[in-house]
């Protein structure tokens, strides 16, 4: 690299290096030796006379520097893909990589994802299941779908679906205990989420704000992608988003007996980091997920038996 720019090749190894913080994983990836992935970095820091990596004794952590290098790298190198698609590379796809919450990915995301590889099959979207709190700062995505309130600092919004909730359990629970009326949910098994949002208290405030409510040691679950499970197979019932159920309840596999719904604060927002690095092919996913999210909240506003509707202050 002697008297040149950074090599396009330095910098993969560098977006790979960034995403596993581990050079024998990104040697791996690459089809690369550990000793070559080490050179190609060692070339970047030399020529930016600033290290991107501190080496510690449980691996790789992206420096302050790599961490600004790797926001930058990653759009760059993007941008420089999808000029290859449009102009050189009529076959190659473009690489998205999506932070999707695990719920919305199993419900939502994957049942539909072949629609939007029909309209545009140049691109290729790599899915990663996400939460925003506890991970890894260093991770760096084209665009995330998070369980969220809609307001992130760093980050531009918009509202997809989620924000309406139900009651919902299997027939094969309500053979055992009907739920007919508020005062039978004091003989039903309640299940509660473990996280953020969907909470009991939300909706009794609006649906039942006479009742007292779930027993302090009802069972919980670690999110919807453990929940819905349950309560599929019976296992009680439980509040939970209506746009991850919509096939469940078109199906009958659940129902809602009490036929309410209610909105609360909280919903799965589509999520791009500013300042925006997008490109037409980002652009095109983001226009596709905010249609489908459209679908999905739209058909349980009016589904048949829904007798009331509660909307919660934000």
């Amino acid at each position: 690299m002697k008297g040149s720019r950074n090599s396009l090749s330095s910098l993969r190894v560098f977006l790979a290096a960034g995403r596993h913080l581990n050079f024998s994983r990104t040697a791996e990836e690459l089809h690369l030796t550990q000793s070559a992935v080490s050179k190609h970095i060692q070339a970047l820091e030399e020529r930016l006379g600033t290290a991107l990596f501190k080496r510690t004794p449980t691996g790789l952590r992206v420096t302050y520097a790599g961490a600004l290098y790797l926001e930058k790298i990653t759009a760059a190198v993007r941008l420089i893909d999808e000029a290859d698609a449009l102009v050189a590379h009529p076959n190659a796809r473009v690489n998205l990589n999506i932070a999707v919450s695990p719920s919305f990915a199993q419900y939502c995301l994957i049942p539909n994802l072949q629609e939007f590889f029909e309209m545009h099959p140049e691109i290729r979207i790599n899915v990663r299941p996400r939460l925003m709190l506890g991970r890894d700062k260093a991770e760096r995505f084209d665009a995330e779908i998070q369980l969220h309130t809609g307001y992130a600092s760093g980050m531009a919004t918009q509202y997809l679906c989620g924000k309406r909730m139900a009651l919902v359990a299997s027939p094969a629970l309500l053979d055992r205990q009907p739920i007919r009326s508020l005062a039978d949910l004091d003989g039903v098994t309640l299940l509660k989420r473990a996280q953020r949002g969907y909470s009991w208290d939300d909706w009794k405030t609006e649906a039942a704000p006479t009742w007292a409510g779930p027993s302090p040691s009802a069972p919980e679950y670690e999110g919807f992608s453990l929940l819905l499970p349950a309560l599929l197979h019976g296992l009680g019932a439980a509040v939970v988003p209506l746009c991850l159920v919509g096939d469940a309840l078109a199906n009958g596999t659940l129902v809602r007996p009490l036929g309410e719904s209610v909105d609360g604060r909280y919903g799965y927002h589509l999520m791009l980091p500013r300042p925006n690095q997008g490109g037409p092919y980002l652009d095109a996913f983001s226009t596709w997920i905010t249609q489908l999210g459209e679908r999905l909240d739209g058909p349980q506003h009016e589904a048949a038996g829904d007798t009331m509707t509660h909307s919660t202050q934000e």
